[in-house]
C-alpha cells in the first residue's frame, strides 16, 4: 500500500492580524476651553486606565507621546493630513492613535474619541459620550472604554511554524500551508504520487478555524479541495492545537494535533 508523506506548515502575518496586542497610543484630550485641560488630563487617563486593564491593548507611554508631539509640533487637528498622522505613528510605535475633543452642544458638555488606524489613516470608529457632571464620567468611562476595547483587533496567537501528521487508509497524510495574512494562504500537498498548491482562505474567530482550498488540475487523487471547519483548542502552553480535520475529501474527520516548531 502507497504511504503519503504530508508537512503542514502555518505562517500567519500581516497588519490585519498582529502577531501581539495592537500598539495604542492616546493621545490627551482636547479641552477646547470647555473644561479645564488638566481635567482633561485626568479624564484621558482614566479612560486609557481602561485600556490597559482590559488587557486587549499594549498602551504606548504618555511621556513618548508627548516627547514625540514636541519634535514633530504634532496637534490633534494633524491627523486628517494621512503622510504626517502616519509618520507621528510609527515614530511612537503606535498601530492605532487615539483623539478625543470635548465640545458643548446647548448647556451639555460632549466627548468624541475617534479611533484611527495608523496604516491606513483611517477613522475606523468613534463614539460620544455626553456628560452632566464629574462624576458622571466616571460612573460611564468603562462602558464607554469598552466600545473601543471591542473593535481592538485581537492578538493573533498563531505565528511560525506548525506541523501535523493523519493518516488515511493506511497511508500517513499532509499538508504545507504558508498563511500570508488578511485570510489568504498558500497551500501545498506533497506525496509519492506528485506535489500540487493553490492558494486558498482562512478564518479564525477566536474558538472556530477554517480553511478552504481548491486545486485546480489535482495531481493528487482526492486531494482536490480542502474544506476544513472545526473548534480549535490549545494546549496550555500555546505550543500545539488540536482541531477536526479530514485527511482526504471523501474521508471523515479525525482529530489532528498541530505542533509549532522552533
Amino acid at each position: 500500500m502507497k504511504r503519503t508523506f504530508l508537512l503542514l506548515c502555518l505562517v500567519f502575518a500581516g497588519f490585519a492580524l498582529y502577531a501581539a496586542n495592537p500598539a495604542v497610543a492616546v493621545l490627551d484630550f482636547e479641552s477646547n476651553n470647555y473644561c479645564t485641560a488638566q481635567n482633561a488630563v485626568v479624564m484621558t487617563d482614566l479612560f486609557r486606565n481602561e485600556l490597559v486593564r482590559s488587557g486587549r491593548a499594549d498602551i504606548v507611554d504618555r511621556r513618548n507621546i508627548e516627547r514625540i508631539k514636541t519634535e514633530l509640533k504634532f496637534q490633534n487637528s494633524d491627523y486628517v493630513d494621512p503622510a504626517r498622522m502616519k509618520r507621528f505613528g510609527q515614530m511612537i510605535g503606535a498601530d492605532i492613535l487615539m483623539i478625543g475633543n470635548f465640545n458643548m452642544l446647548g448647556n451639555r458638555l460632549f466627548l468624541i474619541v475617534e479611533m484611527l488606524d495608523v496604516e491606513t489613516a483611517r477613522i475606523t470608529y468613534s463614539d460620544r459620550m455626553y456628560l452632566n457632571s464629574w462624576e458622571e464620567y466616571d460612573r460611564k468611562v468603562k462602558e464607554f472604554a469598552a466600545s473601543f476595547i471591542s473593535r481592538f483587533p485581537k492578538a493573533e496567537i498563531f505565528s511560525g511554524t506548525w506541523t501535523s501528521i493523519m493518516s488515511y487508509e493506511g497511508a500517513i497524510n499532509s499538508y504545507e500551508i504558508t498563511f500570508t495574512g488578511k485570510g489568504r494562504c498558500m497551500v501545498k500537498i506533497e506525496s509519492d504520487m506528485g506535489s500540487q498548491e493553490a492558494q486558498g482562505t482562512y478564518t479564525y474567530d477566536g474558538t472556530v478555524f477554517s480553511l478552504n482550498v481548491v486545486f485546480r488540475n489535482a495531481q493528487i487523487p482526492n486531494q482536490g479541495s480542502i474544506q476544513w471547519s472545526s473548534v480549535l483548542t490549545f494546549n496550555e502552553s500555546n505550543s500545539a492545537f488540536n482541531i477536526l480535520a479530514k485527511p482526504a475529501v471523501n474521508a471523515s474527520q479525525v482529530r489532528a494535533t498541530f505542533t509549532k516548531q522552533e
